[in-house]
């Protein structure tokens, strides 16, 4: 851990300087990382890092690189102004995971443009699976359907392909507001905090609710994107897969190839939900993926 006041800011090579032990080092930082707390960096401000044992020549100077941000503070008397502490994001998504409140997962699978003249094409949800579950993890219901979609009926070689869905399945299905009003009614009889796995789900059924000319549903749920949770939380540059996820909390269970299929994406979200949850508790330990593709770092949470 390093802990100094920030003494200049390179930001054209995105490298800092902080006096520590009465001496001046330099530490670069990935571009993520950089633009994230770049609006923080001035002289005087409070950094603590964690940062590589090993040094490189880096532009000319002799850097560390930085691993992990772990708080900002500007020190002013005995109330410094804290711009940024991972103890406290970690406490806060430890007690939103932890709510006494219905959840409710889910994931859809989309339409996809043909190979040729798709320039009119708009995409339409045609799957939708779902896990519900009380405070507690029971699963209360499980929901796994085809969806018709109106704009484009017939599915596209590209989608059949990719998704492994055929027409008759997508014929067979429910049509859109019968699929809506199914929605509806367990928003209305659980009221569920809605856990995603980043953001294109609720883009996706914000647009079709515009598409059907029905009221948008996403203005009344209480959606959370797990993604950025474990983004938050681990402090991650970059996104992670969800099936990546999976593998981080049961390594000892494998997960057979992704087969885009929305149920088994909705039932994962749901399992990578208990085990991240166990490991903001306290309760089990991952192994985190270098981002850079050299050797893991065990990360513990308590």
């Amino acid at each position: 851990m390093i802990a100094g006041p920030l003494y200049d800011v390179f930001p054209e090579i995105r490298v800092i300087s902080v006096k520590s032990r009465r001496r001046t080092e330099f530490f670069y930082m990935p571009k993520g990382m950089f633009l994230t707390f770049m609006q923080y960096f001035s002289r005087g401000i409070y950094v603590f890092m964690t940062v590589s044992e090993s040094m490189r020549r880096y532009k000319g100077v002799m850097v560390r690189s930085v691993e992990n941000i772990e708080k900002i503070l500007y020190p002013d008397g005995q109330n410094p102004r804290v711009f940024f502490d991972i103890n406290l994001i970690q406490s806060g998504i430890k007690t939103l995971l932890n709510a006494d409140r219905n959840r409710l997962f889910i994931d859809f699978e989309m339409s996809m443009p043909p190979f040729r003249n798709y320039q009119n094409f708009v995409s339409e949800i045609i799957q939708c699976g779902m896990v519900l579950t009380d405070a507690q993890g029971t699963v209360l219901e499980r929901v796994s359907t085809f969806i018709k979609p109106l704009l484009f009926p017939l599915l596209s070689d590209r989608t059949q392909k990719f998704l492994h869905i055929k027409q008759a399945a997508i014929d067979s299905g429910l049509d859109y507001p019968d699929f809506y009003r199914m929605l509806d009614g367990l928003v209305r009889k659980y009221r569920p905090m809605i856990f995603v796995w980043g953001q294109n789900d609720m883009i996706e059924l914000k647009k079709s609710t515009e598409t059907h000319d029905l009221p948008d549903i996403t203005r009344r749920l209480q959606v959370i994107d797990l993604l950025k949770l474990h983004k938050n939380y681990f402090a991650l540059k970059n996104d992670l897969g969800l099936f990546n996820a999976y593998r981080l909390y049961y390594t000892e269970v494998p997960l057979e190839k992704q087969a885009h299929d929305a149920f088994e994406d909705a039932s994962v979200t749901h399992e990578v939900f208990e085990g991240f949850r166990k490991v903001c508790n306290g309760e089990k330990t991952v192994i985190l993926p270098s981002e850079k593709g050299t050797e893991p770092t065990e990360t513990v949470q308590a």
